[in-house]
């Protein structure tokens, strides 16, 4: 999901960068842990690591956690979800991710302001 986060400034309403929201492997990995599935230790490329910050980030974060092969790296919200996901794709055998050029979530993810109603008098 798609969120547009809003900051104030000067009393001024704006919209910072959007994130994406891989809710469907956050969702895919929930499931499988609810199968029986030890996720942690699926063995393969994708680790979870963390980059360290020099001062608290977003919600006092101390660390950005991160997935990588030791050749990607994707950055995610959590540390659990970085553990999850990267032993989602060692036991889907996901080696590797390609990037897509300009890939963008489904139009039905992403924000858009209502539009307004116009009036046909």
């Amino acid at each position: 999901m798609v969120t547009p986060p809003r900051t104030q400034r000067h009393g001024i309403a704006e919209v910072r960068a959007r994130r994406y929201e891989p809710t469907p492997v956050y969702a895919l990995a929930e499931r499988l842990k609810r199968e029986g599935v030890e996720l942690h230790e699926v063995r393969g490329p994708w680790r979870p690591i963390g980059r360290q910050l020099r001062r608290p980030g977003r919600n006092a974060a101390k660390m950005i956690p991160i997935i990588t092969n030791g050749v990607t790296e994707v950055v995610v919200d959590t540390a659990e979800h970085a553990a999850d996901v990267s032993g989602l794709l060692n036991w889907c055998g996901v080696d590797r991710l390609e990037p897509v050029a300009n890939l963008r979530p489904p139009d039905q993810d992403l924000y858009a302001p209502p539009t307004p109603r116009v009036s046909r008098d």
